[in-house]
């Protein structure tokens, strides 16, 4: 890297006082012939043609304090990710992050391949967060999981990590098996949930901790609406970007709506919990992912790559 140590003097106590790392990066889906959209793109904007924006932000905060963050101003970030065909590493761009710690390289030129991570250092102690680019073809068929009470046994697993830095929020049965089955068989997974981007950090680190297959994070703009945000994102997955939803999952009357909005059918919306079978979805019984792979996940085709 260009530089090592802080550029901002009033940033070495900060990272004592404040030693979470809060630090969140972007995942950009859409069609590689197509629109693309950044999942900080606002609820009221269409998706567009166009480079892949790399947006984050680096940021920090106690470890009893996952609500708030502090962003680190003005600070050297570079990008980088691994060029596989010749051994090493490569460089896309470099900025400084404003004045609350957000950084965007927007026209780099480079979009990485699918699930590959690119890597933004922060250039003062080596911290990263990774970006992930996601461009598939029309037609692509994908797997939609919302993650609070549906991969994590309820919503308040959240709760307990933010106000707890070591703590894992506890699984549902079999849910990693469950995405995993889905991933082998060749389709691409999109986690769609409700939690704002505060809360990409620790989302990423979950998913990652908890062996879940590598795929798209669709975290919300502050203020959203659950159904509504979830409804949008469904949208521009299947009218914008062509993609097929080969299964839907969630736990919530908000996601038994936002899946129906955009036009999934029901015997292909499977719901965790108390609401599993309403409106005529799928209910996933006893908590517990195992039998729902046996007698549909397994049935289905695999995808010839």
């Amino acid at each position: 890297m260009q530089s090592h140590g802080f550029a901002n003097a009033d940033n070495p106590k900060l990272i004592v006082d404040q030693p979470r790392d809060k630090g969140a990066a972007s995942d950009t889906l859409g069609d590689p012939a197509g629109v693309r959209a950044n999942v900080y793109l606002a609820n009221d904007q269409s998706a567009t043609v166009g480079a892949v924006d790399y947006h984050g932000e680096k940021a920090r905060t106690a470890e009893n304090q996952g609500l708030f963050k502090t962003g680190l101003a003005l600070e050297n970030v570079s990008l980088w990710t691994y060029d596989a065909s010749a051994s090493m590493w490569q460089t896309i761009g470099r900025t400084q992050t404003d004045s609350e710690g957000d950084y965007d390289l927007p026209m780099t030129g480079f979009t990485a391949p699918n699930g590959q991570p690119v890597y933004a250092m922060l250039e003062a102690d080596g911290s990263c967060a990774a970006h992930y680019d996601y461009l598939f073809p029309k037609g692509t068929k994908v797997v939609v999981t919302d993650i609070d009470g549906t991969l994590t046994t309820s919503d308040g697993e959240m709760i307990m990590q933010l106000v707890d830095g070591s703590y894992t929020p506890a699984m549902m049965m079999a849910a990693n098996t469950m995405v995993q089955t889905w991933a082998k068989k060749g389709y691409a997974v999109i986690y769609l949930t409700a939690r704002p981007h505060l809360f990409r950090a620790e989302t990423r680190s979950w998913l990652d901790q908890e062996s879940f297959p590598n795929g798209a994070v669709i975290t919300a703009n502050t203020g959203s609406e659950a159904a509504a945000y979830k409804t949008v994102w469904m949208k521009r997955i299947i009218n914008d970007f062509g993609w097929t939803v080969a299964a839907a999952y969630g736990n919530a009357e908000t996601d038994i709506a936002a899946y129906a909005a955009a036009g999934v059918p029901t015997d292909l919306t499977f719901i965790v919990g108390p609401y599993g079978g309403e409106s005529g979805t799928v209910a996933i019984a006893n908590n517990d992912f195992t039998a729902h792979i046996a007698s549909f996940i397994d049935a289905q085709p695999d995808i010839v790559k």
